[in-house]
């Protein structure tokens, strides 16, 4: 028996959104939704990865800095233990790490927060044109 991540069936592009700030999490997961994506969401990095190995997921947007588990060790554990990895956006309110350093970390792309809900959503259509033909 296999514990391989189900692949998503066919339909709309399948977003995890990972984030420690209920309000944050609620609104983009809300946005997101009306804007035709599944979307999933995790509290923290830790619960992220239980959400990773029960599905595969087209996108991963992810906060930095959360309590539990970080964005930046969530990314680099999913890039340790699955072959294909997702690509991961990172969201940060922190100038902590600089975008040179996440991108370097092996995300695909860094915006920060509060979040422009016009910017995220063309940062998701560059991505759905470039990467996947399922995004």
């Amino acid at each position: 028996m296999s514990t391989a991540p189900e692949k998503a069936a066919e339909g709309p592009p399948c977003l995890l959104l990972v984030d420690d700030e209920p309000l944050l999490l609620r609104a983009v997961a809300r946005l997101l939704r009306i804007k035709g994506f599944e979307v999933h969401t995790a509290e923290n990095g830790s619960v992220a990865l239980l959400r990773l190995a029960e599905r595969v997921f087209d996108l991963v947007l992810c906060d930095v800095r959360m309590p539990v588990m970080d964005g930046p060790t969530l990314l680099q554990t999913v890039r340790q233990g699955q072959p294909e990895p997702p690509p991961f956006v990172f969201l940060t309110g922190y100038g902590d790490l600089s975008d040179r350093q996440l991108l370097a970390m092996g995300a695909q792309a860094v915006t920060s927060k509060p979040i422009d809900s016009a910017a995220l959503l063309d940062l998701i259509h560059r991505w759905r044109r470039a990467e996947s033909p399922r995004l």
